[in-house]
């Protein structure tokens, strides 16, 4: 279960990753796959959305980390990683009505919770 769980993280790890490069490196595509025109006001926002993508990827790899050296202590990052997942993408499928960030980012959160709490489970029982 935990292989599973550095598994599902380093997926998340990895698409945050793209995301954060594409930001930084051509913000203009990053915009337009937000659903968003690239333009001289929006070009703060994609600088801005970069550095959030960092942050999250930085993030996601100290999970994994904690994870991987079996620290009890990744569980209260791991569960605030996957609400905030959980949070918004429902937030953004309510708001904006795209069902593609409902999809994608409530998948990971709800995906992410459920193998933890099976972990935790698997855990405890040995």
């Amino acid at each position: 279960m935990k292989q599973l769980l550095l598994t599902l993280l380093t997926l998340a790890l990895l698409i945050e990753l793209v995301l954060t490069i594409l930001c930084f490196v051509v913000p203009h595509t990053a915009l337009e796959l937000f659903g968003m025109p690239y333009n001289e006001a929006t070009h703060f926002l994609g600088y801005i959305i970069a550095w959030f993508c960092l942050l999250v990827t930085v993030y996601i790899a100290y999970i994994m980390y904690l994870l991987y050296r079996n620290h009890n202590h990744y569980t209260i990052p791991l569960y605030i990683l996957s609400i905030w997942w959980l949070g918004l993408g429902i937030g953004i499928y309510i708001v904006f009505g795209k069902a593609d960030n409902l999809l994608l980012d409530t998948a990971k959160g709800a995906l992410l919770i459920l193998v933890q709490l099976a972990y935790a489970k698997q855990a405890k029982a040995t």
